[in-house]
């Protein structure tokens, strides 16, 4: 995290706000590191469980509650849309950049869900098709 975002986020939190708005989690991580009793609203947050900001999504607790961008869960329905679409498939390309970090959590969950579906996921990294 930035020096200056994390600097930033103190100087707000000792202004007593009633509360904190967060917009995606470069903002969010240095706010919940300089308050635990302001709350804070975040919104276009990836994955805030994945990176503790929160609970659960159904609890959050703390001083944390907001609006997560995405709902990985829904990268298993694509694929098993893909599935009824073509039932006869059985390896499916997934062109990803590793880098990405919602990307993470969605390939995850492919490649939860893929077993159960008798598909072999293979995986394409963006960066290996720019060298084609």
């Amino acid at each position: 995290m930035s020096d200056d975002l994390r600097r930033f986020a103190g100087e707000l939190a000792r202004l007593n706000p009633d509360l904190l708005m967060a917009t995606g989690g470069a903002s969010l991580g240095p706010l919940v590191e300089a308050t635990q009793t302001v709350p804070i609203v975040f919104a276009h947050v990836p994955d805030p469980l994945g990176a503790g900001f929160i609970d659960s999504l159904s609890r959050p607790g703390g001083n944390v509650t907001g609006f997560a961008s995405f709902d990985y869960a829904i990268a298993g329905k694509w694929l098993e849309l893909l599935k009824q679409i073509v039932p006869s498939a059985t390896r499916i390309s997934i062109l990803r950049d590793p880098s990405y970090a919602p990307g993470i959590g969605q390939f995850a969950v492919l490649q939860a869900v893929a077993p159960s579906l008798s598909v072999e996921l293979i995986p394409i990294k963006v960066k290996d098709v720019a060298e084609i």
